[in-house]
Parts: structure tokens; sequence; C-alpha cells
């Protein structure tokens, strides 16, 4: 068996930041072998020799995160459609690899065995546990010499028969055999037993469709939709003579849109009742005689419905509150502000070379952003500035910040040191520093969000942990108002 850290390697030493990260098992160009590499995403590790140097279970543990991201629907449902995860699988035409699925049959395997049909019997005088309401109802007692007690001699006992040559068993193995051959590596092990069945769908899908019928075990319930899922797949991946293929995908083409969407799961910080898109500038097209879907010629920009607007989109927003009274007793506590962020997936965490850095391009939108904040706070917060009852403080805009996340790999010695005194657990814990600040020559850097400071950010912390963090946020903040 292939060793785990043979097929794994780093994101970093690609050309580009499109390059795959996940999970591939393809045929070998030279000669046809089948050959599996697992790619991390930029900033996981510091290189391939790290990645090498990791004692096998603890690789193990990161490819099963890789993994679990990877599959986690919360992330895709966080990201903008319009720049939705590309899967590998999607791109080539195929269904997606359910990973999930297959990692489960494997565990539920290790811990239970196969699921076996079986039946339960009562029988008068069986070997077995003993049912004592049944033994009463239908056993006649022995009544002692002393007339004090009464003693079953016989008794209805409780026995299982276990059918090994039934349906839903092989089907079960035959699924085994395909997640063990496939992720087996994972947990150093490889098929043993050969399934007796060749696939048939039809028949495969009867099998698990009785069984569910019938059965309401939470846990065979559970296994059973996994190799309902499994078949599905294996009936789209077929060879020409009419086997299941072997080769299968599982990641992403562009890891871009994971990496913002778990940035914006620890560090939004939204008023309530506030949402995103309220911070969204708009594009109005103002031009003569131009005309709507429908051909109808606009009369002024006021009738433009909002779908023929171009939007922009701030990857996250964080509004940070701080009360009077420890603004008051700290000013270097009081972190209060809106902080605009970037997720950039750039490779300037591990390179350190400028040329990985954002561009213009990205420093004008992230203006844009504070400006549109700055003009437009109170119709953000759906203030009416006309309505005497708000103070004249909910009518100005809080101090604005702007700032690039960038992913990077947190010293492990460093990482150990902020774990040991934190005191939050070790997944909770986020590397992160600044590197410096980005500004356009054609601004006098007289307001705050124009420096858009460079943040790096612990990528394998991120991927343990990706739930909204106020200690993350508070650190955040203060990293960029004290430089």
């Amino acid at each position: 068996m292939q060793k785990l850290n043979e097929i794994c390697s780093c994101e970093s030493k690609a050309n580009s930041e499109t390059e795959f990260v996940g999970i591939r098992c393809e045929k070998s160009k030279e000669d046809g072998t089948l050959e599996k590499s697992i790619i991390f995403p930029l900033g996981y590790f510091k290189d391939d020799l790290a990645l090498r140097e990791l004692p096998e279970e603890e690789l193990r543990e990161c490819v099963v995160n890789l993994f679990t991201v990877l599959s986690d629907p919360s992330l895709q449902e966080q990201i903008h459609q319009d720049s939705s995860i590309s899967t590998f699988a999607e791109e080539h035409g195929e269904s997606e690899f359910p990973m999930v699925s297959y990692l489960n049959v494997i565990r539920n395997f290790l811990d239970f065995g196969y699921l076996d049909e079986k039946e339960i019997l009562y029988k008068k005088g069986a070997h077995g546990k003993i049912n004592w309401g049944r033994t009463i109802k239908a056993v006649q007692p022995v009544i002692t010499e002393d007339e004090q007690n009464l003693v079953y001699l016989d008794f209805i006992a409780r026995k299982v028969n276990y059918n090994e040559d039934t349906l839903i068993t092989h089907v079960h193995k035959f699924c085994v055999h395909d997640a063990l051959a496939k992720l087996g590596f994972l947990f150093g092990i490889e098929p043993s037993e050969e399934p007796l069945l060749d696939f048939d769908y039809d028949l495969f899908c009867n099998a698990i469709n009785s069984k569910l019928a019938k059965t309401f075990n939470d846990r065979d319930m559970n296994l059973l939709a996994d190799l309902a899922r499994i078949v599905e797949y294996l009936a789209g991946h077929k060879t020409e003579d009419g086997k299941t293929a072997n080769e299968f995908y599982f990641g992403v083409n562009k890891f871009a849109p994971v990496w913002e969407a778990m940035v914006d799961k620890i560090f939004e910080n939204l008023p309530q009742g506030l949402s995103k898109s309220d911070f969204n500038p708009h594009l109005k097209f103002v031009v003569e005689g131009s005309k709507n879907d429908d051909g109808v010629k606009y009369q002024d920009d006021d009738d433009k419905d909002e779908k023929h607007r171009s939007t922009l989109r701030p990857d996250t927003i964080m509004v940070m509150e701080c009360g009077d009274e420890v603004a008051a007793a700290s000013p270097r506590n009081d972190n209060a502000g809106v902080y605009i962020l970037d997720s950039k997936y750039y490779k300037y965490g591990l390179t350190g070379f400028n040329s990985h850095l954002p561009g213009a391009e990205s420093v004008c939108k992230q203006m844009a952003y504070a400006e549109y904040v700055e003009t437009h706070w109170n119709e953000i917060l759906g203030l009416d500035s006309s309505n005497a009852t708000h103070s004249q403080n909910d009518a100005l805009p809080k101090s604005i910040y702007n700032a690039f996340i960038m992913p990077y790999c947190a010293d492990a010695g460093k990482w150990d040191e902020i774990a040991a005194v934190a005191v939050l657990p070790r997944n909770d814990v986020y590397a992160m520093k600044r590197v410096g600040y980005i500004y356009g020559d054609w601004k006098d850097r007289g307001q705050n969000y124009h420096k858009i400071h460079c943040i790096l950010l612990d990528m394998k912390s991120v991927m343990r942990n990706y739930a909204n963090n106020p200690d993350a946020q508070n650190e955040l903040a203060e990293l960029i108002k004290d430089s």
C-alpha cells in the first residue's frame, strides 16, 4: 500500500492560484496504473518537506479535515452564486463523488462489521437472553416443597438467527470493498474480501429500499442511505465493459471561494437587522436611448429596476461596537468601527513576493466600498436624517478600515505557544499577523480606509474551525487599529 505522505502535496508549488485542491485518482498516461494524489490548499503546510515529516496519524487527520471542509454544505450555501465552487467532476460532466458516504461506510464497517439480515426468534429452552414476560405467560412454574417460591425450570429466550447469504449483506460487502479500494489508505487497510456480486443497479437499489422499509434503527437507516448514494454514484461511472470505474475526483478547481466563505464565517459581524447586501454599492447605467431586457427604453435612471444594475459585493463586513465605559477605561480597547475585509487566496504569505499581493483593481474596490459606507451610513442603517429622534452620533459613520486577508502557514512552535496560553481550545486559536499595508498615491491617506492593511491568517487553524469567533474579531481589529 502506498504511504499517505507519498500521495499528499501542497498547492503552493503550483504556478496558479486556480490549482486543483482535493483528491483525484486517475490512470497514469505512461502505463495506465491508477495514481492517487491529494493536494492541500495554500498555507496548510509550509512546503512538501514539512508535510512528509508529519506522523502518519496526524497527516490522516489533516486529510479528513480537508475532505470535511470540501464537503461542508454550509460553505457552499454561503458562496455567491456567481462564484460558486467549481468541482473537477462537474467540469467533466460527472456527478459529485459522495465522499462523506464513502467515509461513513468504512467507519461503520470498522465499528460494526457487515450489515446482516437477522431474524429474532423466541423459543422455549433456547440459549439466549431470557424474556421474562414471555416466560411468565407461557411456562408453568414449579412450586417448591415449602410452597414459598415459584421456580421456572424452562424459559422463553430470545435468539437471533443470522442469514449470511442475504442480498443486502452482499450489497453492503460490495460497497465496503469499493470504499476500501478507493479510500482504505486513509485508514491503513486494504480490501480483503472480494464481493460475490457484480454491480447491478436495479438489484442493489431494490435490496436497499426493501431493507429500509422494515428498518427502524437509526444507525442502520443512515448506513443504508449512504449505500444508496454510493450505488447511485457507481451507476453513473462505468467502464466500457460495464464494470464500475476506479477513477474518481473530489475537490475544487478554485479554492478561493472556499477561503472567502471560511473567513466570512469567522469574522462577519453585522448589527441586528442588517445584511451584507446593505453594504453593496451599485452601478447605474445612464445611456441615451438604452433599453431594458424587454426592449423598452428607459426614461431615466430611476426607472431602472435593481436587476438591471451591476453590484459590487464586499467579501466580509465586521462592525465592531464598543461601549463608552470600555472606551474611557482604555482607548486602545475601543475597536469600534466598520472593517471591510477582502479575502485573497494569494501566495504572498508563503513567498513574501510583492508580485503576489493584490493589485490596483482590488485596492480601488476596497476604497469604493469604504466611500460607500461613509456616504450612505444613514441609508445602510435605515435612518431618516431628518428625524430629530436620532442622535447626532447615529447619523455619523464610524471609523472605517480596509484589510486584505491572505493565507499563510504559521510557525508550528509559535502556534503551540499561542495555544498554550489561550483560554480557548487549540482549534479555536487563529494565528494571524499584519505584514504592512497598500495604498494608492492618488489618495492622501487622510482617511483610515485609504490604507488597505495586509493580514496573514493561518490556513490550518481556519480549516479546523471556521465558526464565528468574537475573540478573533477583536484580535483582528486590534492588529489593524494599532498599526
